[in-house]
């Protein structure tokens, strides 16, 4: 017997989600969403273009999959929703209402209301934090909101009269991610995300809005949903649901895959200004570069899908100078000109990197350039909560110190 799940857009229904009897997972497109956009766009993401084929496959699967948490977080999610480990379609049935982006699932024809919020009390936010990576929702709540990635998180949304919990497919507006507990991450990772982010916003980049707060002493990155605006949904998707590449392979790890490129040209023809697309992703690249983040990885970029279907960068997320505090994290995330490891990556390769993606050197030197000098700007500026940055603030001038001298 064949279940079903309808998939919504911004509130409109894009199709629906079969799962077969033999476990795969095949999409319908509503013809009246192809009458709207025409065969070949891509609304939902740039590894489905709309079809009036029936849509199957790695691809599908993998954008899906996704939409969902990794790792230990995955595995607490489906013993709470009694489900098999990897039944995609299973967790989407359970918390497919509020995922990134745009899109919701749900299991009845019926467009997704509004939800509702629970209102939390301070004990109860501290308890659901201090409960992490398990997620312990509040006493006659399940959870029912989803975000991908490893790193232990919740999504709560902030109203006036404080922190709620979005229920039903309610909106969640913040992400709320404590400082790991595991000996073998950075110590103080979260401040150094913090610090990363606000540097990257010094500069003039787009990055997310973040502060830190305590939550009865455990402290905790709050992170503002960029894909949340003004009581709406925006989609987005990340590279690897763009791509069609699994989530246990978000690093790219052959010189052969050339990811950036395939981004660069697959998101660079939906985009309204092409060279604008590929000189905002040059930019978070050569962020990424100078900073040393060693988890530049397929997940912590994204791309941002508007409502005509074109694309654009979404901003910087998940960015910190790991590779610098510890260079055990040498893993690039992606290759530039065939190289992906931190200890021999130079702007040299990000420069032969970026001359293929279709921008001319010209505009590839100026965009090196304006980001290495905006970072040595904003690292004057740029201070710290609760750690001492002067050793990583001076790597990381020298390091934008030697990309100004590979494009001057």
């Amino acid at each position: 017997m064949t279940a079903t799940l309808y998939v919504w857009l911004r509130g409109e229904r894009l199709g629906e989600l079969d799962k077969l009897r033999n476990g795969h997972l095949r999409l319908r497109f509503d013809p009246e969403i192809l009458d709207t956009y025409g065969a070949g766009a891509r609304p939902l993401s740039l590894s489905l273009p709309l079809t009036d084929k029936r849509v199957q496959g790695a691809h599908l699967e993998r954008f899906l999959d996704n939409l969902l948490p990794e790792g230990s977080v995955r595995g607490a999610l489906e013993r709470q929703h009694q489900l098999h480990p990897g039944d995609t379609f299973g967790m989407l049935q359970s918390i497919g209402r509020e995922c990134a982006g745009a899109i919701q699932l749900t299991p009845e024809d019926i467009a997704p209301g509004a939800g509702h919020l629970v209102p939390l009390s301070d004990g109860e936010v501290n308890q659901i934090v201090a409960q992490l990576p398990t997620l312990d929702p509040p006493p006659g709540q399940v959870v029912s909101a989803s975000l991908g990635g490893v790193q232990a998180k919740v999504l709560l949304t902030r109203t006036e009269a404080g922190w709620a919990w979005p229920a039903d497919g309610a909106m969640s507006t913040h992400l709320i991610k404590p400082e790991p507990t595991s000996d073998i991450v950075i110590p103080d990772l979260i401040r150094w995300e913090e610090w990363a982010l606000r540097l990257a916003r010094t500069a003039g980049l787009p990055a997310a809005n973040a502060e830190l707060a305590d939550f009865d002493g455990r402290l905790a990155l709050v992170v503002e949903r960029f894909d949340r605006h003004d009581g709406k949904r925006a989609h987005q998707e990340d590279f690897t649901q763009a791509l069609g590449v699994a989530s246990r392979d978000k690093y790219e790890t052959t010189r052969t895959e050339h990811r950036l490129a395939a981004i660069a040209r697959a998101a660079g023809r939906e985009a309204i200004a092409p060279a604008t697309f590929l000189r905002d992703l040059l930019a978070q690249v050569t962020f990424n570069l100078i900073v040393g983040n060693g988890e530049a990885h397929s997940k912590n970029y994204s791309l941002a899908i508007s409502h005509a279907a074109t694309y654009a960068m979404a901003p910087l997320y998940d960015v910190a100078p790991v590779y610098l505090l510890n260079d055990a994290f040498q893993t690039f995330g992606h290759h530039l000109d065939g190289q992906g490891r931190l200890s021999y990556l130079t702007a040299t390769h990000l420069r032969a990197e970026a001359t293929t993606w279709g921008l001319a050197d010209a505009a590839v030197c100026e965009t090196i350039a304006s980001v290495g000098s905006s970072v040595r700007q904003a690292l004057s500026t740029c201070s710290a909560d609760g750690i001492d940055v002067d050793r990583i603030g001076a790597l990381i001038d020298a390091r934008a110190v030697g990309a100004l001298q590979v494009v001057s």
